[in-house]
């Protein structure tokens, strides 16, 4: 081998190492931007992981308010049912004294039975009426203010979830249903 070819071969071989050296370079960076990504990879992840648990805790807060409101609107009712219980049973009470009084005053006034028995049945109705009225002031007036505040914020709370339910895409809600499909975290 001459010193011209080996010249040359020592030049390639410089050239060769200069491509390896450039190489590892690019390996190198690559290899820093695939850990880069794969550290952003595990910040969205952990984030999903995050948001995952505030729609579960949105889900829980619904369906606790709902409860809620299930419970207020059985006790309205159940005060209402009560309160009409009570007012007929007065009203009875009160009837039976009228009618009774009635008839003694028939017995001792003939021609004043009619016009009493007359005045009792109308303040019967009227009374009925009142009841019955009462009674139905009393349950829508005790429909829409037996919610505390707290629950009147979970309602509103509920609502507005539903609400950005209702907005949800597609793939949201695909995300959301396998969110709730998920199996419960053991710690």
């Amino acid at each position: 081998m001459n010193d011209a070819q080996f010249d040359r071969l020592h030049d390639q071989i410089d050239a060769h190492a200069k491509e390896v050296e450039r190489f590892h370079d690019e390996v190198t960076v690559l290899s820093r931007q695939v850990a880069n990504c794969d550290r952003l990879v595990k910040l969205a992840n952990a984030s999903l992981g995050q948001i995952d648990e505030k729609i579960a805790e949105a889900v829980q807060v619904g369906a606790q308010a709902q409860l809620s409101a299930d419970a207020a609107s059985a006790q309205a009712s159940a005060a209402a049912t009560a309160a009409v219980h009570t007012a007929i049973g007065e009203l009875v009470g009160t009837m039976h004294d009228a009618t009774q009084a009635a008839r003694e005053a028939a017995a001792s006034l003939d021609t004043r039975r009619f016009k009493t028995g007359a005045w009792i049945a109308a303040y019967a109705a009227v009374t009925i009426l009142c009841c019955v009225a009462t009674a139905y002031v009393t349950s829508r007036a005790l429909r829409g203010n037996a919610l505390t505040p707290e629950q009147a914020q979970y309602i509103e709370l509920g609502k507005a979830h539903e609400a950005l339910l209702g907005n949800a895409s597609d793939k949201e809600l695909k995300q959301i249903s396998a969110i709730r499909n998920r199996p419960p975290r053991t710690k």
